[in-house]
């Protein structure tokens, strides 16, 4: 029991030693933990810093890349705003302060939809006057006869003021005019191209108006008058196209300056041009009056054939009339007006009076009057294409026109069929429906007094469908006795129709 009990120094030495290590390593594990932790901590706050310094630098970059593209942005910014500036500068040179088509344009390209039907109509084939067609080869062949004509003016000398010189500045003093008489920009042509061409073109057409007259000789040489007398009436054709036009103010400027003094037949460019042009019936003094107005020879062809109202108001649309056989099937009486107006339509308590129209060729002269109210935007718009509409309308056939000439309202020796496909097209070119309030107002009157004769109507078309048609079902006994009986009540409602009003 005692050796039980009493310890063993050497035991307990080692235990004690035992003990000792194990508290000194766990001094060490702890020791280690916290070191370890430590340097953790270490590498995580250095791997903290590090990040953070990287973001800082990318930050940096950023605001320096940034700071660059603003610089970049800047530069780009005013350079736009110094293109801006002069792009803004360029328009303002170019605003017009007043309307893109001044009051002196009234010479025009044909449009197009009235061109490609009949381009002939529209184009001169044997002389070209101003710039549109001027150098087109071939109508170069007139060339030597302008300059032989303006050679055998000067040389005449029939007043004072006839001066090649004299007459070059004068119309070089209406340049800036006539240029903007034309609604296109005629940069190719240089000032003494432009004035030189006024001169010849001018000088040309009165010495040759002079001519036609006989107020000037003619030569014995001379092929347009004593060779080809077919060249006259294409000249004549040439000289009043829309497209080869020059300002009446140029013209009449020549004609002051060429005029015979003092026993000269004509004291007047008005004078001179009347007895030339293609005008349609007589010419008044009030018309010859008016022509102080023309704004070149196309315009004095419509003022001397129309009756022009400058406050006729302009309707947006066109009412179409019946053709003249079903007007006449119904009682409509036709006749040729007596008042000297030469382009008028009037109706009234069913009698219609139209002007009469002479017709030769496929006249040309119509088409460009026409072609000349599509463009222009003055006071006379639309009078003489209403008044071909009106005659469209009552030209549906062969039968109308052969009904308007036994009523001598049309004048031709054409073919009739010919004369409706006229009208037909002159119609299909129209670019607007817009018309004269005039004849827009004859047109009504006329729709109205045929849709209040129905009876007239029902009872030609049971003549013409049934008791003059053999193949009829109906007996001409029943189709008599309707009529009959619509005859009577006919004359009843007109009876009826005299008392109410």
């Amino acid at each position: 029991m005692e050796g039980l009990e009493s310890s063993d120094p050497s035991k307990e030495l080692g235990c004690k030693e035992i003990k000792h290590s194990l508290h000194h390593n766990s001094s060490i594990n702890s020791q280690l933990s916290t070191t370890s932790f430590e340097v953790r901590s270490s590498f995580i706050m250095e791997e903290s810093n590090v990040k953070e310094h990287c973001f800082i630098e990318i930050k940096e970059e950023e605001k320096s890349v940034t700071a660059g593209s603003n610089v970049k942005n800047q530069t780009l910014s005013g350079d736009q705003n110094k293109e801006n500036v002069n792009i803004a500068s360029s328009i303002r040179k170019k605003l017009l302060s007043k309307a893109p088509s001044p009051s002196s344009t009234c010479i025009f390209r044909v449009p197009d939809a009235l061109k490609k039907l009949h381009e002939k109509d529209f184009v001169p084939c044997l002389v070209s006057i101003g710039p549109f067609h001027h150098g087109t080869k071939k109508l170069q062949a007139m060339e030597q006869f302008k300059l032989w004509y303006l050679h055998q003016l000067l040389d005449r000398k029939p007043n004072p003021e006839t001066n090649l010189e004299h007459i070059v500045e004068k119309i070089r003093s209406l340049e800036d005019y006539s240029r903007e008489c034309y609604n296109e920009k005629l940069d190719d042509l240089s000032s003494e191209a432009f004035v030189e061409m006024m001169v010849v073109d001018g000088c040309f057409i009165l010495e040759y108006y002079r001519k036609k007259i006989g107020e000037v000789p003619t030569d014995p040489d001379d092929p347009l008058f004593n060779i080809s007398l077919a060249m006259s009436p294409t000249l004549t054709s040439d000289l009043v196209m829309l497209e080869n036009q020059l300002p009446w103010r140029v013209l009449d400027c020549l004609f002051q300056l060429t005029k015979q003094v003092p026993n000269g037949m004509c004291k007047s460019l008005s004078e001179l041009t009347r007895s030339c042009l293609p005008i349609w019936g007589p010419v008044s003094d009030d018309h010859l009056e008016q022509t102080t107005e023309s704004r070149h020879l196309l315009d004095n062809v419509r003022i001397l054939s129309a009756e022009l109202d400058k406050k006729e108001e302009i309707m947006p649309f066109w009412d179409s009339m019946p053709s003249a056989t079903k007007l006449q099937q119904i009682g409509v009486i036709f006749q040729p007006n007596r008042n000297n107006i030469n382009i008028n339509i009037t109706f009234l308590d069913g009698v219609m009076e139209i002007a009469p129209i002479t017709i030769q060729g496929d006249n040309p002269v119509f088409r460009n009057l026409i072609a000349l109210e599509q463009c222009e935007s003055g006071p006379h718009k639309y009078q003489i294409s209403t008044y071909a509409r009106a005659l469209g309308d009552l030209i549906k056939s062969s039968k109308d026109v052969e009904f308007l000439i036994q009523n001598q309202i049309i004048h031709t020796s054409l073919n009739k069929e010919d004369i409706a496909g006229f009208f037909d097209d002159i119609c299909n070119g129209f670019e607007t429906s817009s018309c004269c309030k005039s004849f827009w107002q004859v047109s009504s009157s006329v729709r109205q007094y045929y849709k209040q004769h129905w009876l007239q109507r029902l009872i030609v078309y049971i003549k013409h469908n049934y008791l003059y048609n053999p193949s009829s079902i109906w007996s001409v006994s029943n189709a008599v006795v309707l009529i009959i009986i619509l005859t009577v009540l006919q004359t009843i409602y007109s009876v009826l129709s005299y008392y109410k009003s």
